[in-house]
């Protein structure tokens, strides 16, 4: 039995069978060719692999409505037309008969020829289609290895993989998929946040995965301690059975707060939003409770669709998700692309530090037609529901603010003549997320109508680790007094000035940091969707006084571990049964390896 350690991606416990994953683009032999007695069997197995990609992209149509929203309708429909392609009809068997190469060989070599070609083409449009077209091929490839496509699985396996694109997960059958454990990828990817609002337990980011785990073992996913189990004794699967039953039994309980207001014991009201990426994470957020929606993040349709998508095309996805939570509070964040997330132009040079180069706003103050396009969107749609804002990504300073402004300005005054209609002075605010604009938070509050510290990547910047990278993850430290300090300031400066300062990152779900942040002076909380029912229990037992004095008693001390050990015990004597559910595993005494 062997227990490795990774990080928590998705809450929940899976137990089951493992079936691993390999990347299908290692498995291509480049040298190896066949004879010409082999070509025709091979042009044969070729279109087989054909047919059996058609029908089971066919067989997509037909999935579940909750997990086949239009969104993803559209992008399968957009799938069987591409099957049509000459590329993969008639290029690809020609290559076989022409050049003698294997089906999968032949197939790369007219991905790498298209791909060239397209690269010479001015229009970002037409480059970016080489990412539609490399989807389908790596469905052909496991096709012609005899991989099993995940949604067309037979009975329920927990995912192994080096790692997982959001396309995957976005097409993965829950019923079958128990969980999924990767060696890499975080918190903050797009297949992390599709696993999250689908609600399968997922651990990414375990170092040397596929080292320990083979086909077939038995695997214990813990979503909730981001751990993996391989190989479990029959005490350890009771132990998590038990744990999963009363985990189960316990969420029951806690969603029976979801119709009571968000107001702690001494009658202070704190406002409970959801981060969504697509309309199936709307429909959670509903069914918690969510007062509104903190943070829309926007660039999953653009990943899904691998293009950037036009004005007309950003309308109609905004006009369907606003009309959708109309009545309430909708915060729409501008694309936070770069670092993870090129899809703009598949050109684009690749950072030696993407999370510290050519990133998100940075991107569109120079891409100013593209953010021109999505802004005008965002306008316009602002007609079905008179509480949208726009926020803005990744700021770093005052000059940044301004300048988009004087867009913003611009796009209304482009949108007024053109006689469209549109919601005048939507109000604009900005993440905090950077060391710097936390510093400047009090000159920032007089630029920005509000404020959301995206903690997240506040702790990565502030600590320079990034939490992805396993070998230094034990730095990405929330708890760092420095982190802290630099939340409360952005707090502070917020009241100061009179505007709305939410937390949208992780440590805003977190049961041991919610009474921290309600010291601090947080009044909004923006999180998965999922975890509401759980933070609204602690802040409607929790006293805001007593909140204020659990602040007071870390704010001046010097590490994460002195401050973590306080947090414990107040959480211990206020919220005993959260407290032991939470940290369960603290009295294991785990057996074999963990990492």
């Amino acid at each position: 039995m062997y227990s490795l350690r990774g990080i928590p991606i998705s809450k929940g416990i899976a137990i089951g069978n493992v079936l691993i994953r390999h990347d299908v683009m290692k498995s291509v032999h480049y040298n190896a060719r066949i004879d010409d007695a082999q070509v025709e069997s091979e042009v044969s197995r070729y279109r087989d692999a054909i047919v059996k990609v058609r029908e089971e992209i066919e067989a997509l149509k037909k999935r579940n409505p909750d997990q086949m929203n239009e969104q993803n309708s559209q992008i399968i429909q957009f799938y069987s037309l591409l099957l049509q392609e000459d590329l993969f009809n008639k290029q690809v068997p020609d290559t076989i008969k022409n050049q003698l190469y294997p089906a999968d060989v032949a197939m790369v070599y007219e991905l790498e020829n298209i791909k060239s070609e397209f690269d010479k083409l001015e229009n970002e449009y037409f480059q970016s289609r080489y990412l539609d077209f490399k989807a389908i091929a790596d469905r052909i490839l496991r096709k012609l290895y005899g991989d099993i496509d995940l949604t067309a699985l037979q009975e329920p396996i927990i995912l192994v993989a080096e790692e997982v694109s959001a396309a995957e997960v976005l097409h993965i059958s829950k019923e079958f998929v128990l969980g999924i454990a990767t060696e890499s990828g975080g918190t903050t990817s797009h297949a992390a946040i599709i696993a999250e609002s689908l609600e399968i337990p997922a651990v990414f980011g375990i170092k040397d995965l596929l080292s320990y785990v083979k086909k077939k073992d038995q695997i214990v996913v813990d979503g909730y301690k981001g751990m993996v189990v391989i190989d479990p004794d029959n005490n350890t699967v009771n132990d998590y059975q038990h744990i999963k039953a009363a985990y189960t039994a316990k969420e029951k309980e806690i969603f029976q707060v979801v119709a009571l207001p968000s107001r702690t014991v001494d009658m202070e009201d704190v406002q409970i939003y959801a981060n969504v990426s697509n309309n199936m994470d709307l429909n959670i957020a509903r069914r918690h409770g969510a007062e509104g929606i903190g943070l829309f993040r926007t660039e999953l349709a653009f990943i899904a669709n691998q293009k950037f998508l036009s004005e007309v095309e950003q309308f109609e996805l905004y006009k369907e998700f606003l009309l959708l939570f109309q009545e309430k509070e909708v915060v729409i964040r501008t694309l936070d692309i770069g670092g993870d997330k090129f899809f703009i132009n598949d050109n684009t040079p690749r950072d030696a530090n993407p999370f510290l180069g050519w990133r998100s706003t940075r991107v569109f103050l120079k891409e100013v037609d593209k953010f021109k396009q999505q802004l005008r969107a965002i306008i316009r749609a602002s007609v079905f529901n008179d509480n949208v804002k726009i926020m803005i990504p990744m700021i770093s300073c005052v000059d940044e603010v301004r300048r988009v402004r004087e867009i913003f300005k611009q796009c209304e005054s482009e949108v007024k003549s053109e006689g469209k209609p549109f919601k005048y002075n939507i109000p604009v605010g900005i993440m905090i997320e950077i060391p710097s604009a936390a510093l400047l938070a009090d000159k920032l509050a007089k630029e920005a109508d509000f404020f959301s510290i995206g903690t997240n990547d506040l702790v990565q910047y502030t600590l320079a680790v990034d939490r992805n990278n396993q070998s230094v993850a034990k730095f990405y430290q929330p708890l760092n007094p420095a982190v802290l300090y630099l939340i409360r300031l952005t707090i502070h400066h917020a009241m100061r000035n009179h505007i709305p300062v939410s937390v949208c990152g992780e440590i805003a779900r977190n049961p041991l940091y919610i009474r921290l942040l309600l010291g601090m002076g947080l009044r909004k909380f923006s999180i998965n969707p999922a975890y509401i029912p759980l933070v609204k229990s602690i802040i409607i037992k929790s006293n805001s006084k007593e909140t204020r004095v659990l602040w007071d008693s870390v704010k001046n001390k010097s590490t994460p571990q002195e401050i973590e050990e306080i947090l414990k015990y107040d959480l211990k004597r206020n919220l005993l049964e959260i407290y032991e559910s939470y940290f369960y595993d603290e009295k294991r005494d785990w057996k074999g390896l963990q990492l």
